[in-house]
């Protein structure tokens, strides 16, 4: 059982890949980091088996569920309580966390990394790392 192209491309988006069908010969030449990678996503994707595939899905799963939750938490952005309910201002900020905990799940189920150039924030703080990495010392 194999993944559907929408399940494809859900697990190169919470991975942080691009869903390209080709290069543009403009990035072949002058911006590969962002598809260096890549290929070794598809070759998991093709690769995985049966079970695999069920792991695979139950963390698309869980990662479009907290997706759609950090969506809904936009609307709760403006109040810090309703009557006698206090809203929870770390909401956000646990969300991402639980995201970046399913994502690295996926990634581990395939077997590979999440896009280390993605621009994305986990937690707060910049993204994987390559040509945006922070460099201390």
């Amino acid at each position: 059982m194999t993944l559907t192209d929408s399940e494809r491309d859900r697990v190169l988006h919470f991975l942080g890949y691009p869903s390209w069908s080709k290069l543009a010969a403009s990035v072949q030449l002058g911006y590969p980091m962002a598809s260096q990678p890549l290929f070794l996503v598809y070759d998991a994707i093709v690769r995985i088996t049966a079970g695999g595939t069920e792991s695979v899905r139950r963390d698309l799963c869980e990662c479009e569920s907290i997706e759609a939750q950090l969506r809904d938490a936009r609307s709760r952005f403006k109040a810090t309580s309703l009557g006698e309910i206090t809203m929870n201002a770390q909401e956000p900020a646990m969300l991402r966390k639980e995201l970046t905990y399913w994502t690295r799940r996926l990634a581990d189920d395939l077997g590979v990394v999440a896009n280390p150039y993605s621009q994305i924030e986990w937690n707060g703080g910049i993204s994987g790392g390559g040509a945006f990495g922070r460099v201390s010392g």
